[in-house]
């Protein structure tokens, strides 16, 4: 009899265990999203007139998301393969030593494994030699920053078990290609490495509020200016990880960083939500204009170069829209991007007007036919095809109102 009500006992805690998050979800609401996590949408019988036949599985996912302590439970899953088996529960979080983590999509840059070919190469700084171009048209000069990743200027801290590659890397190809075509570049490693204090979070894949500070003094240097903010004097304030949060997505533990103690000059002309805005525009009393192409890298860096310009706009769109220029006239264009990702300078070329190009040829030559094709991505720009008889294909952009000379 006994045993019997021990059972049903243990049947009916079994089934209150599994009901609570049910309960949670119901009293308290759903969870919340962790970092750079995407929740499956809220599930609709129909999509516009038609029945949705995937509603169960939308429904399952919906609430696979949002069911009441999901953070809390990844969170203790993560803690226990830490300590336990020294490995992470997170795809996108590599577990380094003495609690450095680092991001895992800068793996193949570590290792070697996502080199770049010569012709993504060629592509990559080809398009940054069009921007350049372009920009000089315009009155602004361009100069080209790379953000290196955690790995590239500490990799004494990733898992043993991740060789680093001996072979030229991406980003020191890319300089060279951009040294030949004569592409202004600045190279921040060096200085990152080499500072006295660390430049990047224990716990984030960015770098901290020092690490920006020389950043920007290496960028004012390579547009001639003076600068020594990475001098100036630092506090030290609290700071919740990216990679930390993906891991321990319940956790509120921070991390000390360094930050720029007096207070800033600048202000901003438009609503500001947050330093990863879509775009952000500032002003103060400098003088100058200055547009920026940006990333993630940017959310420190912005604050550091908005009290140097009378004028600013960082733009985080890719792929770069250069009508931007005509709005803004700038007379400084930066172009701000992280080594993992210029790849990117190549997949998704920026947008402005092909540049006029005069050809002569020997003989009578038949051009053929031009097909022309509107861009499904942007409304006023178009495709240009050109075939030869050797079936090369030339790719040019254009805007909608821009003339075509054939010369």
């Amino acid at each position: 009899m006994k045993r019997n009500r021990l059972k049903q006992f243990l049947c009916l805690l079994f089934f209150l265990l599994c009901l609570a998050p049910l309960a949670i979800f119901l009293l308290a609401g759903p969870s919340s999203a962790g970092a750079n996590e995407r929740l499956a949408a809220k599930p609709r019988l129909y999509i516009g007139t038609s029945v949705n036949w995937d509603v169960l599985s939308d429904t399952a996912d919906y609430f696979a998301g949002r069911f009441g302590l999901r953070q809390e439970l990844i969170t203790a899953d993560a803690a226990v393969r830490a300590a336990v088996f020294h490995e992470s529960a997170a795809d996108d979080v590599l577990l380094g030593t003495d609690g450095w983590l680092y991001y895992a999509d800068t793996l193949g840059d570590f290792t070697g494994s996502s080199a770049m070919t010569e012709r993504q190469l060629w592509c990559a700084s080809r398009n940054l030699a069009l921007m350049q171009e372009y920009a000089a048209s315009r009155g602004a000069q361009l100069l080209f920053v790379c953000a290196p990743n955690k790995n590239t200027v500490y990799p004494e801290f990733m898992p043993a078990r991740y060789v680093r590659s001996t072979s030229e890397r991406n980003l020191d190809r890319l300089l060279a290609s951009l040294r030949e075509q004569g592409v202004p570049f600045c190279d921040v490693r060096d200085v990152l490495r080499n500072a006295n204090s660390l430049t990047y979070y224990r716990t984030d894949s960015h770098w901290n509020g020092y690490g920006s500070a020389l950043a920007h003094d290496q960028i004012l240097s390579a547009l001639g200016r003076d600068s020594a903010l990475a001098s100036e004097a630092f506090t030290m304030q609290p700071h919740r990880g990216d990679l930390f949060e993906m891991l321990y997505p319940a956790s509120s533990r921070t991390e000390d960083g360094p930050a720029l103690a007096h207070a800033r000059s600048f202000s901003y002309a438009d609503d500001f939500h947050a330093a990863d805005d879509q775009r952000i525009r500032t002003s103060s009393a400098a003088s100058g204009t200055l547009l920026m192409f940006r990333d993630s890298f940017g959310n420190a860096l912005h604050a550091d170069l908005a009290e140097d310009f009378g004028e600013a706009l960082f733009s985080r769109a890719m792929p770069y829209d250069l009508s931007l220029i005509d709005d803004v006239q700038p007379d400084t264009l930066i172009v701000e991007l992280v080594e993992r990702n210029l790849c990117w300078l190549c997949t998704r070329p920026p947008l402005l007007p092909a540049p006029v190009r005069e050809q002569t040829f020997d003989g009578a030559t038949d051009f053929g036919t031009l097909d022309v094709t509107r861009s499904s991505a942007r409304e006023h720009y178009h495709a240009l095809y050109k075939w030869s008889d050797e079936t090369i294909a030339l790719h040019h952009v254009f805007t909608s109102n821009q003339r075509l000379d054939r010369r």
